[in-house]
């Protein structure tokens, strides 16, 4: 072995082993669902000792460049994440409009850099609804039938 070899090996065994970084894990990858459709995520939060508690965020955004209002989404945006090492947190989703999303927590720590767990990717569809098309006619149909009917009944009874 060199003496460069040596030195490192020796500098390394002396130095303090990095401690692990906090990280967010959600329960999936990929959702889908229909609109109006309410949806559960689960997200565990891994923290090394020593880092303290905070906020954890949920935040919903559009792949599509529709209008994302976060409050129509969820009741639960912010969640306190206590001292304990591991937190689970749960997390009620509705989906309020079709297109592609992405879901992703952020932690905010009472001291340190923000935490953002990797993305949940949702694709929402469009629930089918009652087409009006064809609505105009019976719309008028129905009342000029029913006004010949009441014509043609009190003619009838006037003779």
């Amino acid at each position: 072995m060199s003496l460069l070899n040596l030195l490192a090996a020796a500098v390394v065994a002396v130095m303090p082993a990095a401690s692990p970084e906090p990280a967010i894990t959600l329960t999936s990858d990929q959702l889908t669902a229909v609109t109006g459709q309410t949806l559960s995520l689960e997200s565990v939060l891994t923290r090394p000792d020593g880092v303290q508690s905070g906020v954890a965020h949920l935040n919903v955004t559009s792949l599509d460049g529709v209008y994302v209002d976060l409050e129509d989404w969820t009741m639960d945006v912010t969640q306190p994440v206590g001292p304990d090492t591991d937190s689970q947190l749960s997390w009620e989703v509705q989906a309020v409009n079709s297109g592609h999303f992405a879901l992703y927590v952020v932690l905010v720590p009472k001291t340190g850099s923000l935490v953002v767990s990797p993305p949940v990717l949702l694709t929402v569809t469009a629930r089918q609804t009652l087409d009006t098309g064809g609505a105009l006619p019976v719309a008028v149909a129905v009342p000029a039938i029913l006004g010949l009917a009441i014509l043609a009944t009190r003619l009838r009874t006037a003779r």
